[in-house]
């Protein structure tokens, strides 16, 4: 578990980066996020700058902690070099005990001395001249078998110190530096503060901040390189359109959660007070399995307040994951016990477009819709005069619309859940 901690507070640490760095580019600067050389790649007119982060609250810096990041920026210096590009790499790193500079003496001499196993099989053959053809050979296997391992070790060992590097080490040391970064708490204030120079500082620290954070998290986990570039505008821009809190788990992990909802809570009330608006709720597999027994009290408890006044209010929507169809199909037949009968929009065993939208098949007194996501598209709720569209949980099913408000509540519980949609004024714990 101290591990896991460890390695989220990193990413954590990394977007906090992220968003400071985004905040520094010049008008004509992009950056690429989970960058194609780094964590963060800076484009300029001129030049590039590549920049690993590094976050060890409970180490020591030694060069044997940074001594693979550097190397890996060595091995792309190494390549990059005969295509004459100029890049300037950087290692942003936070140790307890933390030194303020690594020499070129004693990156030099690690990779000279060191008895890493892993580091000699996976790099050596990037960073030194292999004379030995066969050798080179193994070396550029993708794959690589016991006897493959100890053949590439024992050359090394045999030869290591009439081994040439690839590229002038001091050259490469001319492009890199070396950072003593910041603390966590620090870290985040710089950013707060260089959020502050486009709102208000209370915006800044209560919205503009959590939303910087939920940007960066969202962009970096996309596939393509060019699908996590961003400009300083258009995080700028982002950030001013966002009129809500945006919850998701990395943003629930780097702030105060109850703090977050409390915020989320207070910024969807306006929302939930409009009786004549259409609601639907997209709920993912995942949140329906770990809340199946508290689903049904949701759902009556959501008809109890926001359906009570049929002349006033309008029956809201609610979209099932696909793998929980059997709990769907429970909360029909438990609804229809209390007398609140369902729009499924089913004509026999088929869902029926039409019947769904214009309440065909169904009693008049049809307390709420219910259907499964694949039956589901953004036409279909645009159709049923949908004003926001919940999403509850991770659903990768994109409904979104220009024609109603978007929301994706990043919670875990149904305490929670009702908590923000105004059902229960505390956070249950």
């Amino acid at each position: 578990m101290r591990q896991a901690d460890s390695t989220i507070k990193g990413y954590l640490y990394q977007f906090n980066k992220s968003i400071l760095e985004i905040m520094h580019l010049s008008e004509n600067d992009t950056l690429v996020l989970e960058g194609v050389i780094e964590d963060i790649d800076i484009l300029s007119n001129a030049s590039e700058t590549t920049i690993q982060c590094k976050y060890h609250e409970d180490k020591k810096c030694t060069i044997s902690s940074v001594a693979v990041p550097i190397i890996e920026m060595l091995c792309n210096y190494c390549e990059s070099s005969y295509m004459g590009k100029d890049i300037h790499y950087v290692l942003y790193a936070y140790f307890s005990e933390n030194i303020d500079e690594i020499t070129v003496s004693a990156f030099t001499n690690f990779l000279k001395t060191t008895q890493d196993k892993e580091i000699e099989i996976k790099y050596f053959h990037r960073v030194f001249v292999i004379p030995d053809a066969s050798i080179l050979d193994i070396a550029n296997k993708g794959k690589k078998t016991a006897v493959d391992k100890e053949a590439l070790i024992s050359y090394y060992k045999a030869n290591r110190s009439s081994l040439s590097f690839r590229v002038d080490i001091a050259k490469f040391w001319s492009c890199f530096q070396y950072i003593k970064a910041e603390r966590f708490d620090s870290l985040k204030e710089s950013v707060i503060e260089a959020l502050r120079e486009i709102t208000d500082p209370d915006s800044a620290a209560t919205l503009y901040y959590p939303n910087a954070f939920s940007y960066v998290a969202y962009l970096s986990a996309k596939k393509k390189p060019s699908d996590r570039t961003v400009t300083k505008k258009d995080l700028i821009d982002f950030l001013a359109n966002q009129k809500t809190l945006l919850l998701n788990r990395w943003t629930l992990e780097a702030m105060d959660r109850n703090a977050l909802l409390k915020a989320k809570r207070g910024s969807l009330t306006s929302f939930f007070a409009s009786n004549p608006d259409v609601r639907a709720f997209v709920i993912s597999d995942e949140f329906l399995e770990k809340n199946a027994d508290t689903i049904i009290p949701f759902i009556r408890e959501y008809l109890g307040k926001y359906y009570k006044k049929p002349k006033l209010q309008k029956p809201p929507i609610f979209v099932f994951g696909d793998k929980c169809s059997d709990l769907m199909q429970s909360v029909i037949i438990e609804l229809y016990k209390y007398q609140q009968p369902v729009n499924t929009g089913m004509v026999g065993l088929q869902f029926v477009e039409d019947s769904f939208i214009n309440d065909n098949n169904c009693p008049n007194n049809y307390a709420c819709k219910i259907t499964q996501l694949s039956n589901i598209t953004a036409s279909i709720l645009e159709q049923c005069h949908v004003n926001q569209l919940y999403g509850v949980g991770m659903v990768s099913h994109s409904l979104d619309s220009k024609n109603y408000f978007v929301e994706w509540l990043t919670v875990s519980t149904t305490g929670e859940l009702r908590y923000l949609v105004g059902l229960s004024r505390s956070l249950e714990v």
